[in-house]
């Protein structure tokens, strides 16, 4: 074992007493045969707990551990609800997730500028220009008088003769 795993675990599970008797025979290994290691867990003993060997423990009456239990559970059930209550912001990205946002707002300010610009051409110039009069004497002379088109030639197929 290493000696920075070492001054790790000397450091939290350790000095707590807080480990498996396998892992504390490792470490108590450790310690037998590395100074550096002996020396830190000492300088812990002395900075970290000789402090509070003597300290007389005063444990506060029931109706304060209490009163302090009930704080707390008070504040988690605020934090909680504050939690479930987004802001307007954090709603808005739940509602509309745009992953790249610059990536959207460009794709749809080009999208606008086409059709803008693509809907002037068409709409200031229209396609067909209607006129219903003349269209209707021109497909009434088409129907009412197809020998004159042919000028007396006779140059139809038979497919043509029959059908005009």
């Amino acid at each position: 074992m290493n000696c920075k795993k070492t001054q790790e675990i000397i450091i939290t599970d350790y000095i707590d007493g807080q480990m498996t008797n396998k892992a504390k025979n490792l470490i108590d290994q450790h310690l037998a045969q590395c100074p550096a290691c002996t020396g830190y867990l000492s300088s812990i003993r002395k900075a970290v707990v000789n402090p509070f060997v003597n300290v007389s423990k005063d444990v506060p009456d029931q109706l304060l551990w209490e009163r302090i239990k009930q704080n707390i559970e008070e504040d988690q059930q605020q934090q909680f609800e504050v939690s479930l209550k987004p802001n307007f912001w954090e709603r808005f990205k739940l509602v509309v997730h745009i992953p790249r946002p610059a990536f959207a707002l460009a794709t749809v300010v080009t999208m606008i500028f086409l059709f803008g610009s693509t809907g002037q051409l068409f709409l200031s110039t229209p396609a067909v220009k209607i006129n219903g009069q003349d269209q209707m004497a021109y497909l009434s002379s088409l129907i009412d008088e197809p020998i004159a088109m042919n000028n007396g030639n006779d140059s139809q197929t038979p497919i043509e003769k029959v059908f005009l």
